[in-house]
Parts: C-alpha cells; sequence; structure tokens
C-alpha cells in the first residue's frame, strides 16, 4: 500500500515566513558572517566548509544526551567496491541487553545505519554526535554511523562506495558485537547522507547481494536527490536561507570531478523498476530550504512506484535544522518523534 502525508505546508510564494530565532540567526548570517568572510579575500575551500558546519553544529545543539554504551569499530571491505578502504563506524546504544556482561548469543535489536550530511565534503561523525545520541534515544535503535570519506580528496565514487562497503559488512559487525537486526535494519541519512541512502539502495551491488532484504525501512531528512540543480525551488530560496544555489554548486563541483553523468547518479531521475523493490520511506522536509522540491517530488515518485511512502515538511525552519537544534527545538523535537513513530510502526507490520 502506498500513501503520502504532508504537515504543515507554508505558502512561501508571496512571503518567506521564519520561525523568530531561525530569522535573526539568518540576519546575523547575512548581513554581519558572510559579508566578513568575502570582504577577507576567502573563498569557499574544504577548511571553511568543514570548520562552518562544526561551528554551527556544536553552537545549536548543545544539550548533552547520555548512552548506555558508545563504541568504535571498523567494517572491513569485504565487497567489490573497486577499491580497498576499511570503513571506521561508531555504534550508539541507547540501552543495553540486562546480561550484556555476561552475553553469549545474539540479541535481537533494531539498527539504523546513519549517514550525516555535510554536501559530501564537511560533516563527520564528531561532530553529528549529540544528533545521532537523540537518534538512537527516540527511536531506540542502535546507531552505526560510518565515516565514510570526504571530498575533494575522495571524490566520487568513494563516498558511495564506503556506503556500499558498511551495508555489506553490516552483519559480520553485528556479529561479532553479538547483535542479531533481526531483518530490521534501517538506513537513513540527512542531506548528502539522504543522497548515499537512495542511492545505496539502487546500488546492483546491495540488489544482486540480497542485502535490500535486511532494510525494514528509509527514512531521509531533507534529502539531496538532485545533482543536476534543475527543481525550481533551487532558485527560489537561492541566496539568504544558509545553504545557497552557489554553495550547493560548489558542493557538487567538488563531489563530481571527472565528468560523471549528474542525471544518472541522482535518485530524482531513477526509473520505476529501480524504486519498485525499495522498503517503507519517511521522507521530511524543511519548507524554506533550496531542496525542498526535489524531496517533494522524490517521495511522490516512491509512490508511484508502489514504496510505502510517507512524507512530511515542517514549516518556518531551514535546510539542516537539526544541526541549529537550539534555533528550533519543538520540531527538532517532533522530528525525532515523527522518526520514533515511523520505525515502529513498521516493526509492527
Amino acid at each position: 500500500m502506498s500513501h503520502s502525508t504532508q504537515q504543515n505546508k507554508t505558502d512561501t510564494e508571496s512571503q518567506v515566513e521564519l520561525l523568530p530565532a531561525v530569522a535573526n540567526y539568518l540576519q546575523v548570517l547575512n548581513e554581519q558572517v558572510l559579508p566578513t568572510f568575502i570582504q577577507t579575500g576567502s573563498v569557499p575551500n574544504a577548511i571553511n566548509a568543514r570548520e562552518g558546519l562544526a561551528n554551527l553544529t556544536h553552537t545549536f545543539v548543545t544539550e548533552t544526551v547520555d548512552m548506555a554504551l558508545i563504541v568504535d569499530d571498523i567494517i572491513d571491505c569485504d565487497a567489490p567496491t573497486g577499491d580497498a578502504y576499511d570503513v571506521p563506524v561508531r555504534l550508539f546504544y541507547p540501552s543495553l541487553p540486562s546480561d550484556a556482561a555476561n552475553q553469549t548469543e545474539l540479541t535481537p535489536l533494531p539498527v539504523m545505519l546513519y549517514f550525516h550530511g555535510g554536501g559530501g565534503t564537511a560533516g563527520s561523525v564528531s561532530v553529528y554526535h549529540q544528533i545521532l545520541c537523540r537518534m538512537a534515544k527516540h527511536t531506540g535503535h542502535i546507531i552505526i554511523a560510518p565515516e565514510y570519506r570526504l571530498a575533494p580528496e575522495n571524490p566520487y565514487p568513494y563516498a558511495q562506495n564506503d556506503a556500499c562497503t558498511t551495508l555489506l559488512g553490516l552483519n559480520k559487525l553485528l556479529t561479532r558485537r553479538k547483535i542479531s537486526a533481526a531483518g530490521r535494519v534501517v538506513v537513513a541519512g540527512d542531506s548528502h547522507g539522504g543522497a548515499l541512502v537512495t542511492n545505496l539502495l539502487r546500488d546492483p551491488r546491495i540488489i544482486e547481494s540480497g542485502v535490500i532484504n535486511d532494510i525494514s525501512a528509509q527514512v531521509l531528512i531533507y534529502p539531496s536527490v538532485d545533482f543536476t540543480m534543475s527543481c525550481p525551488s533551487i532558485n527560489k530560496y537561492a541566496n539568504g536561507y544558509l545553504l545557497s544555489r552557489a554553495r550547493i554548486g560548489w558542493y557538487f563541483d567538488q563531489y563530481f570531478q571527472h565528468g560523471e553523468d549528474r542525471q544518472s547518479k541522482s535518485a530524482l531521475f531513477a526509473s520505476r523498476d529501480e524504486l519498485a523493490h525499495q522498503p517503507p520511506a519517511l521522507i521530511i522536509n524543511a519548507a524554506v530550504d533550496p531542496l525542498y522540491d526535489e524531496g517533494v517530488a522524490y517521495a511522490a515518485k516512491l509512490s508511484e512506484a508502489g514504496v510505502d511512502t510517507q512524507h512530511m515538511t515542517f514549516d518556518k525552519v531551514i535546510h539542516a535544522y537539526l544541526n541549529m537544534e537550539n534555533l528550533n527545538p519543538d520540531i527538532c523535537q517532533q522530528t525525532y518523534q515523527t522518526i520514533s513513530e515511523f520505525l515502529g510502526s513498521k516493526s509492527s507490520e
């Protein structure tokens, strides 16, 4: 059964409505921070892209959420990904089995594989640490977060290969950690992490391996699914809303360095056959976001392909709002709650 639901869609044709705290932040950014950056003669590069996302997140995601256990591991590259790279991962346990100390058998626990955002050039598991703690706490899932390689040092297809390696090697990692996902593996990501997820689910290596059958759901948070930048909201919100059209283009130029066909790499242009096998999907959008229209279009496309699809839009917030929790705490809380309820409904089916 396919269905799509939406909440709080704002008509921004005549006026862009933002939460007051978000509007105030953007005013400072646009009138003080960015002009100073330009006046110094600075140009976009990997240093300021990474620093910018890290500073944003550490400034506005400040409350500490504790986990029962956080542990680092590595997923070995045993897969035919084209380059040998063992992917570092961090596991976030919201709780532990009561007999964890003496555990000898596999314990069935829900697992979420989460790919962070950052345009394929910025972001890290460390930057997203507290966001991942929140995701684990609210959903009750063990979050496994890969430290995939970033452009421009490692352009396409390195990050996509790392995503493939992580999913193909997941069962081996879980067995070593005495976890049985028992068919309850969720794949999730925000922004560029969403791009990795959508391409992972149509990757022939994943389809042919049969691993796709272990995935119970997908969660995409303001996903990047159109590398051609052809949707209207890219122009509608081209400037002034943190993520600009120029910055998106810069990210994509760092990510694609060898003349790749960007349309074929964009999940928005996937065929019906590529999408029809996919697990139930939850797509969450920010209303004031250059990526808004592609998220809406992708939700519709999944639904048309027969995928059980839920779509929700949150008003008055911008791209990367989870990284700005203190500016929109209620929206962040609602987002985590929405994801939790969605995953709960799928686990009971």
